[in-house]
Parts: structure tokens; C-alpha cells; sequence
């Protein structure tokens, strides 16, 4: 829900055997134990400060030992349970480096009392380690150009290096922990970059060579990478050496305070713009082309997309436009759009042709073959308004209200020809059309997401959308919406669960003015695509009554699929053949799903001789799908439909969509 929780695991059983939530402390870190069990301490963030604070395991109490402004990360326990190190960030004096920088400090539980250690300033000192015996911290610091490790005796204040490695010590980020350090034992390991690769390595304090070092002098310069020669003017460049190289004593009228205006300008223009023109043997020419384009301010706060898009006749010209405001909580938008959808129709018919010679004004009549070509074109002029809260890192709100109106325009072609197919004749006309309508929409969701993807689809975690819109105008009725999909991962496979529903409430559910749901499409269940109008392919037995389309049909459905997901080729850490290109996922599957309507009474069988009543159907098979460089994710699959002809009907299909 958005909130992180301390987890307890076992280790010999690898079992998680609790799971604690901290409070209001939503987001924290770097939990140690304390050397006697009793507490954990951790680096908490609330109101995005860092602060360090103590659970007492039996008591479930949090106590808060710090209070500043500055954030605190890393702490350590000392061997007797009175100290705890860590690393507090703080605002360099001398800005040779950059503005911030880490220090190491000491607090005494008990007192609260916070000693400095004030080792390498303005460097970045993180990860301190106790000894085993407390006489000293094993530190990582960049003093020296690079991450190394150190240690710092508290009897003689000294300082030693004991690595100097190329790369360094460190973690998948800047502030991972590298280092830790047994109890009980002067064994300690830590995490090098080696190969390509991040490896653990063991040693023991007698493994090092201690070079003694100033803790107060620092020289990041080895580690500094030599300027990049541009082989054009850099005016930013040549702009800081006059400004700040040459002339270190920055004069106060020489900075200027503006105000920031949310100015759009242009980020992105589809590289497929362009126009065509074209024409065909059915006498009519034809215009295509689009562009697409974003704007939006330096931040980003404020987005405007567009999308201008002509196909076919004047008429079929489309566009778009919609603008996204991120500037508060709550994320807004609004959206215009006109948008032509064109069918077509074609057919020949007998028909005469009469005209009047030039010479003898004698009219003739003649027959002809017209080849009739019908355009019918609908309209969609749309406004929408919406709106997105974040209530976390993996939960939001949504909300939404629509207007939009349709209207038709039906354009006749006739070509006629001759006996011998010889056009002679061209005409074209505008055909009645039927009235439009139009329809409004309002509709909020509550979505939820912790899952985590894999190389083709979601492998662990959970995710959910709870939706329900209402509608009216030309329809008055209520949709409802829920999905939910649950991944567990059992490495190296994962099971992957959904439960699906969405369906029409009220009066007006089941008007006749928009399309039935339909169950059979791919993405929800798969080996339904052959199912006909009529019956199955396969029925020779006349009056048997059989699946068809209208089984699939109704204002209402529900899925439920399973998954049993193999990660084929991929990385190695995933898949079971390790490949850095070709990431591929062999799949399990079992679909069910059922479609019906006001009235019906649906019958729970697995039997198919129910077809007069509204039944569930069942399809199994395996899929495979490819993820191509990111781009698109396919899936082609077999599938055996038990409702539909089971392995006498069984047929391949293709997925161009991820794995839900």
C-alpha cells in the first residue's frame, strides 16, 4: 500500500516470519540489529528528512534519535550496544568539490550525544563499520580520487588506507552499503566492481597493508576525468572559464534574479511527417499525411501534445490536441479531438446510360455495369477533462468526465462500364445519413500497482484497477470494472493469476446503440478467434446447437486466466539461457472466461451440450513470448478451445501485447 515494512526473516527456513510497519514512517532504510537483539535501528524518511530512530522489537516503540535538517544514513552498532555510527550529510565550506558531502559520526544511545569524527571534510565518507572489538570504523571514502577503504582508530586518532583499488568499493548506487564486518571475528567483506561484474570479497584485518594518511587532507584529482575536446565552440565552456577562471571574485551586479515563465517550447516532431497523394481506378484521389509534436515548459510541468493526421478525402482530416498540468498534487488535464472513422462498401448493379450524339442530337440508351463504391464516414468530436492523485508510490486515484458527439456522411461513387468493361461514365453523390447523437461520461478508478516487470511481463507483486463510469446522453447506464492480477515468484519461474470483470448496470445496459462486450478476443481469452456467427466449424450433425458469436457476446463478461511463466533467454541472473539480446518467456496457460446478459441465467458446467444457455468456455495451451529490443513485445500461442471443437479446432494465434 505504498508504505515500506521492516521484514524478519529466518534464515535457515528462508522464510519471512514477520512483517512490520513503522508507524508513520512511510519510506526507510539501512535496518540494523542491535548487538543484544533488543532493537533495530534505521534510517527513516518523513517529510523527507532523514533522521535515525530505534524499534524496540518487544514493545513495538520508535524512539527518534536525531533531529536536524540534514539527512542520516548507514548506521552501526558498536560491539557493547552503547554507539551507533553513521553518515550525516553536510554543506561543504571550501566548495572545491561540490556543494554537499557526508560525514561520520558517533551518537551515544543512551545520551543522545553526537560526536563528529571529522575525517576527510567535504569528501564522501559513507558505510562506517565497527571492529569486532570496537577499538575502530572501517569506513569507504573518495579522499583520494577514488572509493577506498580506511580504517580510524579511536585511541590514537589516526587514519589509515588500506585499499587502493582502480574502480573502487561499491554498490549498484553511490549510497549502497559495500562493506560489513563479522561479529566475533576480524573478517570483513566487501563489494568490487571487477569484469563487468560486482563481487564479494573476503579478508581479515592482517590482509591489508595500513598506510597511514592525513584525515584532514583531501585531492579528488586522480579521480577527476580529463575534459572532453569539442570539436565545435562551447559557449558554456568558454562562458565559466571567463567567468569563473579567470575571474574568481564574482561581482554582485553581475547576477540577475528572473522570474521563470512557463514558456512552451517544442520537444519532439514525429519523424514520419510528410503528406502523400494518391488516386485509384474508382476515379477518386486520395491525400495522407500526419504529424505529431509535444511542447512543454523547461521543468515540465505543463505538457501540450498534438497530432494533426489527414487519410483519404478532405472530410477524413483528424487531430488532437490535449494539455497535462503537473504542478500540484493533483495532476490535470484536458483533451479536444476530432476524428473521422471510414467504412467502406462496394457492389455492382445493372443500370442505362442515356446521352445525345453531337452530330444528329439523337439520343441513345445504353446498358451498363455500375460499380457502386460507398463511403460512410463517422464522426467523433470529443472533450475530455481528467485528473490523477498519487497517494503513494504505488497507489492512485483517477477521475474523469467526457462529452462527445457523433455524425454521419454517406458518399456515393458510380463507375460504369460498358459490356466490355470499358469505363464511360463517372458520378458521384451525397446519400442521406442517419441522425447522430451524442453521449457524456463520467468515471473514477482506484489503481494500485507494486509489481515488478520482467523481460516480457510481470513477474512478483500485484496490481488492480477498480473503476466505474457513468453514462448519458443517447445511453444511460453504469459500467463497472475490476482487474486484478497477482505474481508470485518462485525463482526461477513465476505464477501469475487474474481475475477480470467488467460489465453494464442499469435501466439502459442493454441498448442496441453501442457494440456487446465481446469474451473471445485474444488478450483475455485465447483459441476463440475461428468461433463463427453460426456454429463451429466442426459441426456436422444438423440441429446440434453450438457455439457461436453471440455465446461470446453480452453486456456483462468475466475472465480468469493462469499463467505458469518460464524466462526462457534473457539475462542470466533471470533466464534459464542467458542471452543479452533475445529476451524470450515460455508460457503455460489456462483461460476461462464467461459472457451474458440481463435475463440470461448462467450455468457453472464444464459440459457443452448447454449452448441454449449461457455457459463458461475453457481454452489451455502454451505461448512464447519474444520481447524485440523493447520495441514490441509478441506472443504467439497454441491454444486447444474446449468449448469450441477442443483438439479438433485447436488453432495458433498472435499477441501484440505484454503479458498481463
Amino acid at each position: 500500500k505504498g508504505k515500506n515494512k521492516l521484514a524478519i526473516v529466518d534464515v535457515k527456513r528462508a522464510k519471512i516470519t514477520d512483517e512490520i510497519e513503522l508507524g508513520d514512517i512511510a519510506s526507510f532504510s539501512n535496518p540494523e540489529w542491535s548487538p543484544d537483539g533488543r532493537y533495530i535501528a534505521f534510517s527513516g524518511l518523513v517529510e523527507g528528512v532523514g533522521e535515525l530512530y530505534l524499534y524496540h522489537i518487544r514493545s513495538g516503540e520508535i524512539t527518534k534519535l536525531t533531529d536536524s535538517f540534514s539527512s542520516k544514513i548507514h548506521p552501526a552498532w558498536s560491539p557493547d550496544g552503547e554507539h551507533l555510527v553513521y553518515v550525516d550529510e553536510v554543506i561543504n565550506s571550501d566548495r572545491k568539490a561540490k556543494k554537499f558531502s557526508s560525514t561520520i559520526k558517533v551518537i551515544n544511545v543512551n545520551t543522545k550525544e553526537i560526536k563528529d569524527l571529522k575525517l576527510f571534510p567535504g569528501a564522501d565518507n559513507l558505510n562506517p563499520r565497527y571492529s569486532y572489538d570496537g577499538s575502530s570504523i572501517y569506513f569507504l571514502s573518495n579522499s583520494d580520487g577514488f572509493r577506498n577503504l580506511f580504517l580510524y582508530e579511536f585511541e590514537t586518532d589516526k587514519v589509515y588506507r588500506l585499499t587502493k583499488f582502480k574502480t573502487g568499493i561499491s554498490g549498484l548506487t553511490p549510497y549502497s552499503p559495500s562493506i560489513s564486518v563479522a561479529a566475533g571475528s576480524d573478517k570483513l567483506a566487501y563489494t568490487y566492481y571487477n569484469k563487468n561484474n560486482y563481487e564479494i570479497y573476503t579478508a581479515s584485518t592482517t590482509d591489508f597493508r595500513y598506510v597511514e594518511v592525513d584525515k584532514n587532507v583531501v585531492n579528488f584529482e586522480p579521480g577527476t576525468l580529463p575534459p572532453l575536446n569539442h570539436n565545435y565552440s562551447n559557449i558554456v565552456d568558454a562562458a565559466l572559464y571567463t567567468r569563473w577562471r579567470r575571474d574568481t571574485n564574482l561581482h554582485p551586479d553581475s547576477v540577475q534574479e528572473v522570474p521563470y515563465k512557463a514558456n512552451f517550447k517544442l520537444d519532439y516532431i514525429s519523424n514520419s511527417a510528410g503528406i502523400g497523394v494518391s488516386t485509384s481506378r474508382y476515379n477518386n484521389t486520395n491525400m495522407a499525411g500526419s504529424v505529431n509534436m509535444i511542447f512543454s515548459d523547461m521543468v515540465g510541468n505543463n505538457q501540450l501534445y498534438s497530432i494533426l493526421a489527414l487519410n483519404g478525402e478532405i472530410y477524413d482530416f483528424g487531430g488532437q490536441i490535449a494539455y497535462l498540468n503537473q504542478t500540484r498534487k493533483f495532476n490535470w488535464g484536458v483533451s479536444i479531438s476530432h476524428i473521422p472513422y471510414r467504412f467502406g462498401d462496394m457492389f455492382f448493379q445493372r443500370d442505362s446510360l442515356s446521352f445525345t450524339s453531337k452530330d444528329s442530337d439523337e439520343k441513345y440508351v445504353i446498358p451498363v455495369t455500375d460499380l457502386v463504391l460507398d463511403y460512410i464516414r463517422m464522426f467523433e468530436d470529443n472533450i475530455s477533462l481528467f485528473t490523477y492523485h498519487a497517494l503513494s508510490q504505488t497507489r492512485r486515484i483517477e477521475a474523469g468526465a467526457t462529452a462527445a458527439w457523433y455524425y454521419y456522411r454517406i458518399d456515393r461513387y458510380h463507375s460504369y462500364y460498358d459490356d466490355f468493361w470499358y469505363p464511360v461514365a463517372y458520378s458521384k453523390e451525397r446519400r442521406p445519413a442517419p441522425d447522430g447523437n451524442s453521449y457524456q461520461r463520467v468515471d473514477m478508478a482506484y489503481v494500485t500497482d507494486n509489481s515488478f516487470f520482467g523481460m516480457t511481463a510481470p513477474m512478483r507483486g500485484s496490481r488492480s484497477r477498480y473503476q466505474i463510469e457513468k453514462y448519458f446522453g443517447a445511453v444511460n447506464f453504469f459500467t463497472g470494472l475490476i482487474d486484478y492480477r497477482q505474481y508470485f515468484f518462485m525463482k526461477p519461474v513465476t505464477f501469475a493469476f487474474r481475475l477480470y470483470h467488467y460489465g453494464r448496470y442499469g435501466s439502459g445496459s442493454e441498448t442496441d446503440l453501442i457494440s456487446p462486450i465481446y469474451l473471445g478476443y485474444p488478450w483475455l481469452i485465447r483459441g476463440y478467434e475461428n468461433t463463427s456467427f453460426y456454429g463451429s466449424r466442426n459441426d456436422n450433425i444438423i440441429g446440434l446447437s453450438t457455439l457461436n458469436y453471440s455465446h461470446l457476446s453480452g453486456s456483462k463478461v468475466a475472465v480468469a486466466n493462469f499463467e505458469f511463466r518460464i524466462p526462457f533467454t534473457g539475462p542470466k541472473m533471470l533466464a534459464l539461457i542467458g542471452s543479452k539480446y533475445f529476451m524470450t518467456d515460455f508460457n503455460l496457460f489456462f483461460d476461462a472466461g464467461l459472457a451474458w446478459s440481463k435475463g440470461d441465467k448462467p450455468k457453472l458446467t464444464w459440459e457443452e451440450e448447454a449452448f441454449d444457455q449461457r455457459v463458461p468456455v475453457f481454452s489451455a495451451g502454451a505461448s512464447i513470448r519474444l520481447n524485440l529490443l523493447g520495441y514490441m513485445i509478441l506472443e504467439p500461442y497454441f491454444a486447444i478451445p474446449f468449448q469450441n471443437g477442443g483438439w479438433e479446432n485447436r488453432n495458433f494465434g498472435l499477441n501484440f501485447v505484454p503479458g498481463w
